[in-house]
């Protein structure tokens, strides 16, 4: 089968449903982020700031007692009446961001994908220990609630993106994030 989607991210995105504020100074946005990169993150709102506008994000790493600031731009908007299933909202980009700040996303990011790939493993055996998926989900909390066949496929799911991730040498700048 002949594959039409090009991907064009230079970064996989995981589950994030923190809740944060972005501002360009003259609206303001508070809502739900529904996932996060290393380059940016996406706000699930029906507000969204203009494209290509410039502002500041304010979200909280879970595990950290510090708010982030950082300056972002919108990216890319999804706004589709059609289909209730699409989320719609605002794909922010960081443009600055210090060392400390991408340190502290990117290790959230590597904590997640741990997380994930120890739960798969968990949830390939024939029959998964409860206590052992339990344990897993005190990290992965967005998880919680899902039956069993519902939990394998979102954990599945998620790992085959760390199995497609293009690799930086292969991205020309300006690329989506």
């Amino acid at each position: 089968m002949e594959q039409h989607f090009i991907e064009k991210r230079r970064f996989y995105r995981l589950p994030f449903g923190e809740p944060l504020l972005v501002t360009d100074g003259h609206q303001t946005v508070v809502g739900q982020a529904l996932n996060i990169s290393r380059g940016g993150l996406f706000l699930k709102t029906l507000s969204p700031l203009p494209l290509d506008a410039l502002g500041y994000l304010v979200f909280i790493l879970p595990g950290n007692e510090k708010s982030i600031c950082l300056k972002s731009k919108v990216a890319h908007l999804v706004f589709d009446r059609q289909r209730a299933e699409v989320d719609c909202g605002m794909g922010l980009q960081f443009v600055e961001i210090s060392n400390n700040h991408q340190k502290m996303i990117d290790d959230f990011i590597e904590r997640e994908k741990s997380a994930y790939l120890v739960l798969e493993k968990v949830l390939k055996e024939r029959r998964p220990s409860v206590n052992e998926i339990e344990k897993h989900l005190k990290q992965l909390t967005h998880l919680k609630g899902l039956d069993l066949s519902s939990l394998r496929y979102r954990v599945y799911r998620i790992c085959t993106i760390f199995e497609s991730v293009i690799p930086e040498s292969h991205v020309r700048t300006g690329g989506m994030v």
